[in-house]
């Protein structure tokens, strides 16, 4: 049970407390006689549940703590602090979990980010960057997983899609992206991203369906930017230019 606020830890208080009194009636029961049980009907209650229901709620407010400082060292661990989407180390101890795992591999990275901070400064490049990761975790759905890979670099998975379906799924974002200009501190800035994408079959490494989506995203921005460009089978390994 997890004691998130007052009303759970009240629910909580009950629990032990109702429990408390059917253990102290048990004992009743069989330590002492049924004169006594006529005598301290009611009583017993009242006594039980003056001690429990103090002890439960200072009980239940050390779990309530200890599970809320749980949930912040996760998420401090699991999600990228600026986009709030996973981070690269979760996102592989996800996918190296589940070797078996179908799907698409997206590389999506924003075009020319370098000059956005450039002219525009870093706070601004850190709004565009959130405003991306929103964009891309709206489109996508719960059982998939996007990840901050670093910078300005976003990998999506795409559970048991294929082919087909992640070129579609790719394209939907990077028109989103295209169309939905960000306003940071006055300014009114244009963004694209350029995409590649691969498919990863089950039982094969994620490593080498995302080392094809980064090929992929070189020829996607080597060939113009704001564009996807689908991985073929095997092709040579290279690095995406600078933006």
């Amino acid at each position: 049970m997890r004691l998130t606020n007052r009303l759970s830890i009240g629910v909580f208080c009950i629990a032990i407390t109702l429990f408390a009194i059917g253990m102290a009636t048990g004992l009743e029961y069989f330590l002492y006689p049924k004169e006594f049980a006529t005598t301290a009907r009611g009583k017993k209650e009242i006594i039980v549940s003056a001690i429990s229901l103090p002890i439960a709620w200072a009980i239940g407010e050390v779990i309530r703590k200890n599970q809320l400082l749980t949930d912040e060292l996760s998420a401090l661990v699991n999600r990228d602090r600026l986009t709030n989407v996973a981070t690269r180390d979760y996102f592989f101890a996800q996918m190296n979990a589940a070797p078996n795992a179908y799907g698409v591999s997206l590389m999506i990275d924003i075009d020319k980010f370098k000059s956005i901070n450039d002219t525009y400064g870093h706070f601004s490049g850190d709004a565009v960057i959130r405003h991306v990761a929103t964009l891309i975790k709206n489109m996508i759905r719960a059982e998939d997983i996007v990840c901050r890979f670093g910078g300005e670099e976003f990998i999506v998975f795409l559970y048991d899609q294929d082919r087909a379906s992640g070129v579609e799924v790719a394209e939907r974002m990077r028109e989103a992206i295209a169309a939905d200009p960000v306003s940071p501190q006055h300014h009114r800035i244009s963004v694209t991203v350029s995409i590649g994408g691969s498919l990863k079959d089950r039982l094969s490494d994620v490593d080498e369906a995302i080392q094809r989506a980064d090929d992929a995203l070189y020829r996607a921005k080597s060939g113009g930017r704001n564009r996807t460009v689908f991985a073929t089978e095997s092709g040579p390994q290279r690095q995406a230019p600078a933006a």
